[in-house]
């Protein structure tokens, strides 16, 4: 009898969905909310995976003199823990080229094309969703539209963390002007001024 339990067990396991939460963005530089976003989704119980797919166009602040890549923006990630967690990780966004020729990148595209070629073995027990926070509402949506041809379940996130109103564009300004309380305020810790 033990066996037979056991059995149906693992069964009802197996058969158990989670959700992989893609999150895309240019993360130039990451930020609290960001922290917060990808960690309010890895701690969840009904999530298995947060992937970050992260932009490599370069971002500077409105004077020109603090500029943001991809290799800072992993680094910054990395002095906050993010990818410590076995749950997240990163895809740098590749590049594309837009009719006219010019190059582009769209981590947003990447996290389509990543449900459009995943590993339907790999990944037959998960429901893809786009994580976001609740300043925007409507990115869920869109994500559940675009994925509609692929060959795996997608659906909105289990839950739409609240969002706070810091962005990347302040943070870099913040920092070239030196306004050290709203790079405090923008720390996922201030301690770590």
């Amino acid at each position: 009898m033990k066996n037979l339990f056991e059995s149906w067990r693992q069964y009802v396991i197996e058969q158990e969905q989670k959700y992989v939460i893609l999150i895309p963005g240019g993360f130039k530089p990451p930020h609290r909310g960001h922290v917060f976003l990808i960690n309010e989704y890895a701690t969840h119980p009904d999530v298995e995976e947060v992937v970050v797919f992260v932009g490599s166009s370069v971002r500077m602040s409105d004077d020109k003199s603090v500029t943001i890549d991809v290799e800072k923006t992993e680094k910054i990630f990395d002095l906050y823990g993010v990818f410590g967690n076995p749950k997240v990780r990163l895809i740098r966004a590749k590049g594309r080229q837009s009719s006219t020729g010019r190059e582009y990148e769209n981590p947003f595209a990447d996290a389509i094309d990543f449900v459009s070629n995943i590993d339907l073995q790999k990944y037959k027990n998960n429901i893809f969703a786009m994580g976001h926070p609740t300043k925007d509402p409507k990115r869920g949506q869109i994500f559940v539209n675009a994925s509609k041809g692929a060959e795996v379940q997608t659906a909105l996130p289990p839950i739409v963390p609240t969002a706070d109103h810091i962005s990347a564009t302040r943070l870099r300004n913040a920092i070239a002007n030196r306004d050290e309380e709203i790079v405090k305020d923008s720390l996922p810790n201030p301690s770590m001024y």
